[in-house]
């Protein structure tokens, strides 16, 4: 039986840890979205749980690096203000550069994992 830290779920987790900021990126560049649709975008679109108690931070740090901004919007369908995160011009430089090394090291990985099958 595998450790409690090794199984199928826990990989899958130190899996997305180093996907989180170019999926969240990926996401609003579509439009600035807030808190908790962020979170059912990335759960409905990419496959990723994650808590709230990991995106803020994640955002916060973000923010910080001048990848994504923020603003509070008051809408008349929600009772209070929220605050949305959208995707500063660097951050679309940024998605784009991540991306890129994304895709060609997928590519050559899935291909060696698939050698030989």
């Amino acid at each position: 039986m595998p450790p409690a830290d090794k199984t199928p779920e826990s990989r899958r987790t130190q899996m997305y840890k180093g996907v989180l900021e170019l999926a969240l990126m990926r996401l609003l560049q579509d439009g600035a979205q807030y808190g908790l649709k962020i979170l059912d975008g990335l759960h409905e679109e990419a496959g990723i749980d994650l808590s709230e108690g990991t995106l803020y931070p994640l955002l916060h740090r973000l923010e910080k690096a001048g990848l994504i901004k923020s603003e509070w919007r008051h809408e008349a369908e929600a009772s209070h203000p929220r605050k949305y995160y959208g995707l500063t011009p660097a951050g679309a430089t940024e998605l784009k550069a991540q991306g890129d090394i994304w895709l060609e090291m997928t590519e050559r990985l899935n291909a060696f994992l698939k050698r030989g099958n």
